[in-house]
Protein backbone atom coordinates (compact mmCIF):
# COMPACT_ATOMS: atom_id res chain seq x y z
CA UNK A 1 0.00 0.00 0.00
CA UNK A 2 1.00 3.57 -0.65
CA UNK A 3 1.94 6.07 2.28
CA UNK A 4 0.80 9.24 2.22
CA UNK A 5 3.66 11.62 3.09
CA UNK A 6 3.94 15.51 2.47
CA UNK A 7 7.16 17.03 1.50
CA UNK A 8 8.76 19.72 -0.87
CA UNK A 9 8.68 19.12 -5.11
CA UNK A 10 11.99 17.93 -5.68
CA UNK A 11 14.08 19.78 -8.94
CA UNK A 12 13.50 17.49 -12.08
CA UNK A 13 16.40 15.50 -13.35
CA UNK A 14 17.77 15.93 -16.82
CA UNK A 15 16.07 12.60 -18.38
CA UNK A 16 19.65 12.13 -19.64
CA UNK A 17 21.06 11.92 -16.61
CA UNK A 18 21.52 8.54 -14.53
CA UNK A 19 19.01 8.18 -11.69
CA UNK A 20 21.40 6.26 -9.06
CA UNK A 21 18.50 4.65 -7.31
CA UNK A 22 18.27 1.05 -5.77
CA UNK A 23 17.31 -1.75 -8.76
CA UNK A 24 13.24 -1.16 -8.18
CA UNK A 25 11.86 -4.82 -6.73
CA UNK A 26 15.07 -6.01 -7.07
CA UNK A 27 14.88 -5.89 -10.66
CA UNK A 28 17.32 -4.28 -13.40
CA UNK A 29 17.50 -5.87 -16.63
CA UNK A 30 20.38 -6.79 -18.55
CA UNK A 31 19.44 -4.50 -21.20
CA UNK A 32 18.99 -0.47 -20.61
CA UNK A 33 15.75 -1.03 -22.34
CA UNK A 34 12.48 -2.05 -21.15
CA UNK A 35 12.82 -5.48 -23.55
CA UNK A 36 15.28 -6.32 -26.07
CA UNK A 37 14.55 -5.77 -30.00
CA UNK A 38 15.24 -8.38 -32.28
CA UNK A 39 17.12 -7.03 -35.17
CA UNK A 40 16.73 -10.50 -37.20
CA UNK A 41 12.82 -9.28 -37.27
CA UNK A 42 13.02 -7.60 -40.22
CA UNK A 43 9.86 -6.56 -42.46
CA UNK A 44 10.16 -5.14 -46.23
CA UNK A 45 9.63 -1.23 -46.22
CA UNK A 46 7.62 -1.67 -49.47
CA UNK A 47 5.48 -4.35 -46.92
CA UNK A 48 5.32 -1.57 -44.26
CA UNK A 49 4.39 1.34 -46.66
CA UNK A 50 1.62 -0.88 -48.06
CA UNK A 51 0.13 -2.26 -45.30
CA UNK A 52 -0.10 1.82 -43.47
CA UNK A 53 -0.41 3.98 -46.65
CA UNK A 54 3.25 5.29 -46.02
CA UNK A 55 3.75 7.22 -49.41
CA UNK A 56 7.26 7.97 -50.88
CA UNK A 57 7.38 11.51 -49.24
CA UNK A 58 5.62 10.38 -46.13
CA UNK A 59 8.31 11.22 -42.88
CA UNK A 60 7.23 7.45 -42.12
CA UNK A 61 8.93 6.39 -45.25
CA UNK A 62 11.58 8.17 -45.28
CA UNK A 63 12.23 7.33 -41.86
CA UNK A 64 12.90 3.78 -42.68
CA UNK A 65 15.19 4.00 -45.28
CA UNK A 66 17.23 6.03 -42.96
CA UNK A 67 17.39 3.76 -40.39
CA UNK A 68 17.77 0.68 -43.21
CA UNK A 69 20.62 2.68 -44.78
CA UNK A 70 22.36 3.41 -41.39
CA UNK A 71 21.93 -0.16 -40.28
CA UNK A 72 24.45 -3.18 -39.55
CA UNK A 73 27.19 -4.10 -42.33
CA UNK A 74 25.27 -7.57 -42.91
CA UNK A 75 21.35 -6.23 -42.61
CA UNK A 76 21.97 -2.30 -43.82
CA UNK A 77 20.75 -1.32 -47.22
CA UNK A 78 19.03 -4.38 -47.51
CA UNK A 79 15.23 -2.88 -48.22
CA UNK A 80 14.22 -3.98 -44.92
CA UNK A 81 13.83 -2.61 -41.18
CA UNK A 82 13.14 -4.21 -37.93
CA UNK A 83 12.34 -2.01 -34.93
CA UNK A 84 15.79 -2.34 -33.25
CA UNK A 85 17.34 -0.81 -36.08
CA UNK A 86 15.07 2.23 -36.06
CA UNK A 87 15.61 2.37 -32.41
CA UNK A 88 19.23 2.27 -33.35
CA UNK A 89 19.37 4.61 -36.10
CA UNK A 90 17.19 7.01 -33.43
CA UNK A 91 19.74 6.79 -30.53
CA UNK A 92 22.63 8.30 -32.67
CA UNK A 93 20.86 10.31 -35.90
CA UNK A 94 24.23 11.08 -37.24
CA UNK A 95 22.38 12.27 -40.41
CA UNK A 96 19.97 14.78 -37.89
CA UNK A 97 16.96 13.96 -40.32
CA UNK A 98 14.40 12.53 -37.34
CA UNK A 99 15.53 13.98 -33.85
CA UNK A 100 13.45 12.58 -30.72
CA UNK A 101 12.57 14.17 -27.86
CA UNK A 102 15.02 12.14 -25.98
CA UNK A 103 18.13 13.01 -28.65
CA UNK A 104 17.10 16.85 -28.40
CA UNK A 105 17.31 16.13 -24.32
CA UNK A 106 20.69 14.68 -24.81
CA UNK A 107 21.68 17.37 -27.12
CA UNK A 108 21.06 19.58 -24.56
CA UNK A 109 22.44 18.16 -21.47
CA UNK A 110 25.54 17.88 -23.55
CA UNK A 111 26.13 21.26 -24.48
CA UNK A 112 25.58 22.63 -21.21
CA UNK A 113 28.01 20.23 -19.83
CA UNK A 114 30.68 21.57 -22.25
CA UNK A 115 29.58 25.30 -21.93
CA UNK A 116 30.33 24.71 -18.01
CA UNK A 117 33.70 24.08 -18.80
CA UNK A 118 34.29 26.58 -21.85
CA UNK A 119 31.80 29.09 -21.36
CA UNK A 120 29.56 30.90 -23.99
CA UNK A 121 29.84 28.62 -26.98
CA UNK A 122 31.79 25.47 -27.77
CA UNK A 123 33.24 24.27 -31.41
CA UNK A 124 30.81 21.80 -33.00
CA UNK A 125 33.03 19.21 -33.40
CA UNK A 126 33.67 18.84 -29.33
CA UNK A 127 31.07 16.09 -28.43
CA UNK A 128 31.32 12.97 -28.27
CA UNK A 129 29.10 10.70 -29.39
CA UNK A 130 29.74 11.82 -33.02
CA UNK A 131 26.11 12.08 -33.87
CA UNK A 132 25.96 15.54 -31.32
CA UNK A 133 28.77 16.94 -33.08
CA UNK A 134 26.17 16.92 -36.53
CA UNK A 135 23.61 18.28 -34.11
CA UNK A 136 26.10 21.42 -33.21
CA UNK A 137 26.89 21.61 -36.47
CA UNK A 138 23.09 22.09 -37.99
CA UNK A 139 22.43 23.98 -35.12
CA UNK A 140 24.82 26.67 -35.84
CA UNK A 141 24.48 27.17 -39.35
CA UNK A 142 20.98 26.92 -39.13
CA UNK A 143 20.05 28.16 -35.96
CA UNK A 144 23.13 30.76 -35.33
CA UNK A 145 25.98 32.55 -36.99
CA UNK A 146 27.99 29.49 -38.86
CA UNK A 147 31.15 30.29 -37.08
CA UNK A 148 31.72 26.83 -36.11
CA UNK A 149 30.64 27.61 -32.51
CA UNK A 150 27.60 26.63 -30.90
CA UNK A 151 25.73 28.42 -28.27
CA UNK A 152 22.85 27.58 -26.21
CA UNK A 153 20.76 30.30 -27.93
CA UNK A 154 21.95 28.51 -31.29
CA UNK A 155 21.03 24.99 -30.66
CA UNK A 156 17.31 26.43 -28.92
CA UNK A 157 16.65 28.44 -31.95
CA UNK A 158 17.18 25.38 -34.44
CA UNK A 159 15.19 23.13 -32.02
CA UNK A 160 12.19 25.36 -32.17
CA UNK A 161 12.54 25.53 -36.19
CA UNK A 162 12.76 22.03 -36.12
CA UNK A 163 9.71 21.54 -34.24
CA UNK A 164 8.14 24.30 -36.22
CA UNK A 165 8.91 22.18 -39.70
CA UNK A 166 11.28 25.22 -40.88
CA UNK A 167 14.59 23.15 -41.43
CA UNK A 168 14.63 21.57 -44.65
CA UNK A 169 15.54 17.84 -44.27
CA UNK A 170 14.92 17.60 -40.50
CA UNK A 171 11.93 16.97 -38.92
CA UNK A 172 11.06 16.35 -34.94
CA UNK A 173 9.22 13.54 -33.95
CA UNK A 174 7.84 13.18 -30.36
CA UNK A 175 8.95 10.10 -28.24
CA UNK A 176 5.42 9.16 -27.69
CA UNK A 177 4.93 9.28 -31.36
CA UNK A 178 8.09 7.18 -32.31
CA UNK A 179 6.87 4.67 -30.13
CA UNK A 180 3.40 3.98 -31.85
CA UNK A 181 5.39 4.07 -34.97
CA UNK A 182 7.71 1.26 -33.91
CA UNK A 183 5.03 -0.28 -32.72
CA UNK A 184 3.35 -0.50 -36.13
CA UNK A 185 6.57 -2.06 -37.26
CA UNK A 186 7.00 -4.54 -34.69
CA UNK A 187 3.15 -5.76 -35.31
CA UNK A 188 4.19 -6.48 -38.95
CA UNK A 189 7.53 -7.91 -38.01
CA UNK A 190 5.67 -10.34 -35.49
CA UNK A 191 7.16 -9.11 -32.61
CA UNK A 192 5.63 -8.14 -29.09
CA UNK A 193 5.41 -4.78 -28.11
CA UNK A 194 4.81 -2.80 -24.84
CA UNK A 195 1.81 -0.86 -26.68
CA UNK A 196 0.23 -3.92 -27.89
CA UNK A 197 -0.78 -6.43 -25.51
CA UNK A 198 -0.78 -10.00 -26.26
CA UNK A 199 -4.04 -12.42 -26.89
CA UNK A 200 -6.43 -9.59 -27.95
CA UNK A 201 -7.19 -11.36 -31.02
CA UNK A 202 -11.30 -10.95 -31.65
CA UNK A 203 -11.85 -9.49 -28.24
CA UNK A 204 -12.30 -5.96 -30.33
CA UNK A 205 -11.32 -3.51 -33.05
CA UNK A 206 -7.81 -3.00 -32.87
CA UNK A 207 -6.46 0.24 -34.10
CA UNK A 208 -3.26 2.27 -34.51
CA UNK A 209 -3.16 5.96 -34.05
CA UNK A 210 0.02 8.69 -34.35
CA UNK A 211 0.62 8.94 -30.75
CA UNK A 212 -1.38 5.85 -29.12
CA UNK A 213 -3.11 2.17 -29.64
CA UNK A 214 -6.15 1.38 -28.50
CA UNK A 215 -8.61 -1.80 -28.52
CA UNK A 216 -12.74 -0.59 -29.58
CA UNK A 217 -15.37 -2.71 -27.85
CA UNK A 218 -17.95 -1.82 -30.44
CA UNK A 219 -21.01 -3.32 -28.95
CA UNK A 220 -20.20 -1.23 -25.56
CA UNK A 221 -19.04 1.64 -27.94
CA UNK A 222 -15.87 2.85 -25.71
CA UNK A 223 -12.70 1.29 -25.59
CA UNK A 224 -11.39 -1.67 -23.45
CA UNK A 225 -8.06 -0.24 -23.35
CA UNK A 226 -5.98 2.69 -24.75
CA UNK A 227 -1.91 2.72 -25.13
CA UNK A 228 0.71 4.94 -24.98
CA UNK A 229 4.23 6.43 -23.78
CA UNK A 230 4.87 9.17 -21.53
CA UNK A 231 8.77 10.41 -21.62
CA UNK A 232 9.94 13.19 -19.12
CA UNK A 233 11.81 14.14 -22.83
CA UNK A 234 8.62 14.57 -24.23
CA UNK A 235 7.01 16.53 -21.50
CA UNK A 236 10.26 18.96 -21.57
CA UNK A 237 10.10 19.41 -25.09
CA UNK A 238 6.38 19.50 -25.42
CA UNK A 239 5.58 23.24 -26.90
CA UNK A 240 3.96 26.07 -24.77
CA UNK A 241 1.17 26.55 -27.69
CA UNK A 242 -0.23 22.92 -27.46
CA UNK A 243 -3.34 23.54 -25.36
CA UNK A 244 -6.47 21.32 -24.93
CA UNK A 245 -8.78 24.28 -25.16
CA UNK A 246 -8.06 24.61 -28.69
CA UNK A 247 -8.90 20.82 -29.50
CA UNK A 248 -12.86 19.66 -29.68
CA UNK A 249 -14.36 16.67 -28.57
CA UNK A 250 -14.98 14.74 -32.22
CA UNK A 251 -15.84 11.66 -34.02
CA UNK A 252 -13.22 9.34 -34.33
CA UNK A 253 -12.41 9.75 -38.71
CA UNK A 254 -11.53 6.03 -39.09
CA UNK A 255 -14.98 5.05 -37.81
CA UNK A 256 -17.97 5.35 -40.25
CA UNK A 257 -21.18 7.60 -39.37
CA UNK A 258 -22.26 5.18 -36.40
CA UNK A 259 -19.29 5.96 -34.43
CA UNK A 260 -19.78 7.72 -31.30
CA UNK A 261 -19.88 11.59 -31.32
CA UNK A 262 -19.85 14.44 -29.37
CA UNK A 263 -23.31 14.88 -29.03
CA UNK A 264 -24.10 11.09 -27.66
CA UNK A 265 -22.67 12.34 -24.23
CA UNK A 266 -25.15 15.70 -24.22
CA UNK A 267 -27.56 15.34 -20.89
CA UNK A 268 -26.93 12.22 -19.52
CA UNK A 269 -24.55 13.70 -16.67
CA UNK A 270 -21.41 11.49 -17.50
CA UNK A 271 -17.87 13.58 -18.56
CA UNK A 272 -16.93 12.69 -21.53
CA UNK A 273 -12.84 10.90 -19.91
CA UNK A 274 -10.17 10.90 -21.44
CA UNK A 275 -8.07 7.23 -21.20
CA UNK A 276 -5.16 8.53 -22.49
CA UNK A 277 -4.54 11.90 -20.84
CA UNK A 278 -5.01 15.32 -22.74
CA UNK A 279 -2.25 16.33 -20.76
CA UNK A 280 -0.07 14.00 -22.14
CA UNK A 281 0.18 15.27 -25.94
CA UNK A 282 3.29 16.62 -27.18
CA UNK A 283 2.21 17.99 -29.85
CA UNK A 284 -1.26 19.76 -30.74
CA UNK A 285 -1.84 16.86 -33.48
CA UNK A 286 -1.65 14.53 -30.52
CA UNK A 287 -4.00 16.67 -28.61
CA UNK A 288 -6.44 16.56 -31.31
CA UNK A 289 -6.17 12.79 -31.52
CA UNK A 290 -6.82 12.48 -27.76
CA UNK A 291 -10.20 14.19 -28.17
CA UNK A 292 -11.18 11.79 -30.74
CA UNK A 293 -14.28 9.63 -29.05
CA UNK A 294 -12.73 6.26 -29.28
CA UNK A 295 -10.34 7.60 -26.20
CA UNK A 296 -13.18 8.57 -23.72
CA UNK A 297 -15.41 6.42 -21.72
CA UNK A 298 -18.34 8.14 -19.96
CA UNK A 299 -17.11 9.14 -16.15
CA UNK A 300 -19.28 10.93 -13.48
CA UNK A 301 -18.31 13.93 -12.81
CA UNK A 302 -15.87 14.03 -9.21
CA UNK A 303 -14.57 10.51 -10.60
CA UNK A 304 -13.01 12.47 -13.52
CA UNK A 305 -12.56 15.68 -12.29
CA UNK A 306 -11.04 14.51 -8.70
CA UNK A 307 -10.09 11.23 -8.67
CA UNK A 308 -8.99 10.10 -11.88
CA UNK A 309 -7.54 13.51 -12.46
CA UNK A 310 -5.62 13.33 -9.24
CA UNK A 311 -3.98 9.84 -10.61
CA UNK A 312 -3.08 11.02 -13.68
CA UNK A 313 -1.49 14.06 -12.57
CA UNK A 314 0.40 11.42 -10.47
CA UNK A 315 1.92 9.32 -13.31
CA UNK A 316 2.53 12.43 -15.04
CA UNK A 317 4.43 13.66 -12.28
CA UNK A 318 6.33 10.44 -11.69
CA UNK A 319 7.44 10.49 -15.33
CA UNK A 320 8.71 14.05 -15.27
CA UNK A 321 10.67 13.82 -11.59
CA UNK A 322 12.00 10.48 -12.44
CA UNK A 323 13.40 11.19 -15.92
CA UNK A 324 11.81 7.97 -17.39
CA UNK A 325 9.49 6.73 -19.77
CA UNK A 326 6.57 4.51 -18.86
CA UNK A 327 4.67 2.35 -20.82
CA UNK A 328 0.63 3.15 -19.76
CA UNK A 329 -2.65 1.27 -20.21
CA UNK A 330 -5.79 2.35 -19.61
CA UNK A 331 -8.98 0.83 -19.94
CA UNK A 332 -12.74 0.11 -18.72
CA UNK A 333 -14.00 -2.83 -17.05
CA UNK A 334 -17.30 -3.93 -16.05
CA UNK A 335 -17.24 -5.53 -12.49
CA UNK A 336 -20.02 -7.10 -9.97
CA UNK A 337 -19.65 -5.69 -6.25
CA UNK A 338 -17.52 -9.14 -5.83
CA UNK A 339 -15.13 -8.28 -8.63
CA UNK A 340 -16.54 -10.87 -11.43
CA UNK A 341 -17.17 -9.76 -14.91
CA UNK A 342 -21.37 -8.30 -15.34
CA UNK A 343 -23.54 -10.39 -17.41
CA UNK A 344 -24.09 -8.14 -20.76
CA UNK A 345 -28.04 -7.62 -19.44
CA UNK A 346 -26.55 -5.68 -16.38
CA UNK A 347 -24.17 -3.46 -17.94
CA UNK A 348 -25.35 0.21 -17.58
CA UNK A 349 -25.70 2.37 -20.69
CA UNK A 350 -26.06 5.43 -21.73
CA UNK A 351 -26.20 7.87 -24.97
CA UNK A 352 -28.20 8.32 -27.83
CA UNK A 353 -31.08 5.61 -28.88
CA UNK A 354 -29.19 4.46 -31.55
CA UNK A 355 -26.14 4.32 -29.98
CA UNK A 356 -25.75 3.18 -26.65
CA UNK A 357 -22.55 3.73 -24.27
CA UNK A 358 -22.04 1.06 -21.75
CA UNK A 359 -20.72 3.00 -18.49
CA UNK A 360 -18.00 1.02 -16.66
CA UNK A 361 -17.92 0.40 -13.04
CA UNK A 362 -13.95 0.85 -12.98
CA UNK A 363 -11.24 2.49 -14.95
CA UNK A 364 -7.64 1.22 -14.85
CA UNK A 365 -4.46 2.26 -15.40
CA UNK A 366 -1.41 0.13 -15.78
CA UNK A 367 2.20 1.53 -15.93
CA UNK A 368 5.69 0.23 -16.85
CA UNK A 369 8.04 2.56 -15.77
CA UNK A 370 11.75 2.62 -16.46
CA UNK A 371 14.44 4.83 -15.40
CA UNK A 372 17.27 6.41 -17.54
CA UNK A 373 19.64 3.48 -15.66
CA UNK A 374 17.30 0.72 -16.92
CA UNK A 375 15.64 0.12 -13.42
CA UNK A 376 11.84 -0.99 -14.15
CA UNK A 377 8.75 -0.80 -11.49
CA UNK A 378 4.96 -1.76 -11.96
CA UNK A 379 2.22 -0.76 -10.86
CA UNK A 380 -1.67 -0.87 -11.51
CA UNK A 381 -4.91 0.90 -10.51
CA UNK A 382 -8.24 -0.07 -10.37
CA UNK A 383 -10.33 2.87 -9.51
CA UNK A 384 -13.72 2.23 -9.03
CA UNK A 385 -16.06 4.84 -11.64
CA UNK A 386 -18.70 6.58 -8.49
CA UNK A 387 -21.76 8.98 -8.88
CA UNK A 388 -20.86 10.00 -5.52
CA UNK A 389 -16.50 10.23 -5.91
CA UNK A 390 -14.78 12.10 -3.23
CA UNK A 391 -14.09 15.61 -4.32
CA UNK A 392 -11.65 16.21 -1.00
CA UNK A 393 -7.76 15.58 -1.22
CA UNK A 394 -7.96 13.59 2.39
CA UNK A 395 -10.88 11.30 0.79
CA UNK A 396 -9.28 10.47 -2.58
CA UNK A 397 -5.68 9.39 -1.73
CA UNK A 398 -7.10 6.74 0.54
CA UNK A 399 -8.95 5.80 -2.29
CA UNK A 400 -6.34 5.45 -4.93
CA UNK A 401 -4.74 3.54 -2.08
CA UNK A 402 -7.47 1.05 -1.77
CA UNK A 403 -7.52 0.95 -5.80
CA UNK A 404 -4.12 -0.74 -6.01
CA UNK A 405 -3.73 -3.78 -7.19
CA UNK A 406 -1.18 -6.21 -9.00
CA UNK A 407 -0.93 -6.22 -13.06
CA UNK A 408 -1.99 -9.78 -12.85
CA UNK A 409 -5.52 -8.82 -11.79
CA UNK A 410 -5.95 -6.40 -14.61
CA UNK A 411 -4.67 -8.87 -16.97
CA UNK A 412 -7.06 -11.57 -15.86
CA UNK A 413 -10.05 -9.76 -15.85
CA UNK A 414 -9.35 -8.55 -19.66
CA UNK A 415 -7.66 -12.25 -21.20
CA UNK A 416 -4.57 -10.55 -22.28
CA UNK A 417 -0.52 -10.22 -21.16
CA UNK A 418 -0.29 -6.33 -21.02
CA UNK A 419 3.48 -6.29 -20.72
CA UNK A 420 4.38 -9.45 -22.83
CA UNK A 421 7.62 -8.16 -24.21
CA UNK A 422 9.43 -8.36 -20.76
CA UNK A 423 11.43 -11.86 -19.84
CA UNK A 424 8.73 -14.07 -18.00
CA UNK A 425 11.01 -14.12 -15.18
CA UNK A 426 10.77 -10.21 -14.52
CA UNK A 427 7.04 -10.26 -15.53
CA UNK A 428 6.41 -12.82 -12.35
CA UNK A 429 7.88 -10.62 -9.95
CA UNK A 430 6.73 -7.37 -11.14
CA UNK A 431 2.91 -8.17 -12.29
CA UNK A 432 2.36 -9.75 -8.57
CA UNK A 433 3.57 -6.88 -6.68
CA UNK A 434 0.88 -4.50 -5.64
CA UNK A 435 2.97 -2.68 -3.17
CA UNK A 436 5.84 -1.06 -4.78
CA UNK A 437 6.79 1.53 -2.65
CA UNK A 438 5.10 4.49 -3.55
CA UNK A 439 4.27 8.12 -2.04
CA UNK A 440 2.37 11.05 -2.72
CA UNK A 441 2.90 14.76 -2.00
CA UNK A 442 0.95 17.63 -0.52
CA UNK A 443 1.48 20.38 -3.04
CA UNK A 444 -0.83 23.54 -1.85
CA UNK A 445 -4.26 22.12 -2.59
CA UNK A 446 -2.89 19.56 -5.22
CA UNK A 447 -1.35 15.91 -4.56
CA UNK A 448 1.11 15.18 -6.99
CA UNK A 449 2.70 11.59 -7.26
CA UNK A 450 6.55 12.41 -6.29
CA UNK A 451 8.38 9.09 -6.42
CA UNK A 452 7.37 5.50 -6.60
CA UNK A 453 11.52 4.46 -6.18
CA UNK A 454 12.88 5.02 -2.79
CA UNK A 455 15.73 3.41 -1.94
CA UNK A 456 15.72 -0.19 -0.52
Amino acid sequence: MTTLRPTSRASTPSPSVSTESAPVNGLKPQDTSAWARSSAREVSITELQTRFGWTDQSWEAGLLKAADQAGTKTRGGNGKVSAAEIQAYLTAPTDGRYLTSTALQQGRAALDAKLTEAGGSVKVDAFDPKWQDGLAKRADLLGGNGDGKVSQEELAAYIQKSKANQVDGTKWVPDQQMAAFQSRVAEAAGEVDPLRPQGGAGKGLEMVKQYSRLMLDEGKNLPTFVSHMLSAADIHETPVEVNRNKSTFVRDPSLPLTGITDSDYNNTGFDRGHMKPAEDSPTQEAMNESHQMTNIAPQYGNHNQQVWRTLEKAIHGLVEETGGKAYIVTGNLFLDDKGKPLPKDQVETTGAKDRKIAVPTHNFKTVLLELPNGNLTMFAYMVPNLKDGPSKKEAIVPLLEDARVPVDRIEQLLGQDLYAQLPKDIQNQLEKDSKAPGAFQLEGSKYESMTLLTRR
